[in-house]
């Protein structure tokens, strides 16, 4: 799938328009409704028939990314929560970043290469509960390719 930038302006256009209302319905909830309720996507990438893989990134401040299939006919395919054990057991070594995002979302935090060897680190929430206990690490080598994926414990900041 390519990114495709025309496309957020065309939904914002299309989303200016649509009044929010109701659950949105696969195979009957059209573009402008999804807009309408899950706001401006944080990222789109257009498939090769027309349809589109759109992001709505709730972390942080949240716990939870959205993706959401848009047909070629502009209806709403589907809508999932993806930051899920089911997502986390499809990672595979050698994915691409943009392979990693389209299953996860965006991340929460991002520490940049910090290390001789180039190594970037993903995280998300994993716990739904707040504040969570538990993150994903995703670690990509200087190809930009997974080379390992782990669990560690959020620290908890005390506000003072």
């Amino acid at each position: 799938m390519k990114r495709c930038c025309f496309v957020l302006l065309l939904s914002g256009v299309l989303g200016a328009c649509a009044p929010s209302s109701g659950v949105l319905e696969p195979g009957k909830s059209a573009l402008p409704q999804v807009l309408a309720q899950m706001g401006q996507p944080s990222m789109v990438w257009a498939g090769d028939n027309g349809a589109l893989l759109m992001e709505f990134a709730r972390v942080p401040p949240g716990y939870e990314n959205f993706m959401a299939r848009i047909g070629p006919d502009g209806v709403l395919i589907s809508l999932r929560q993806v930051l899920t054990e089911e997502s986390v057991a499809a990672l595979r070594g050698g994915m691409t970043r943009d392979q990693v995002r389209q299953l996860l979302g965006r991340p929460a935090y991002v520490d940049a290469a910090l290390d001789a060897e180039g190594v970037e680190t993903w995280h998300w929430p994993l716990d739904a509960v707040h504040p969570p206990v538990r993150q994903l690490d995703v670690q990509f080598g200087a190809g930009g390719t997974v080379l390992g994926v782990g669990r560690s414990r959020i620290l908890l900041r005390r506000h003072s």
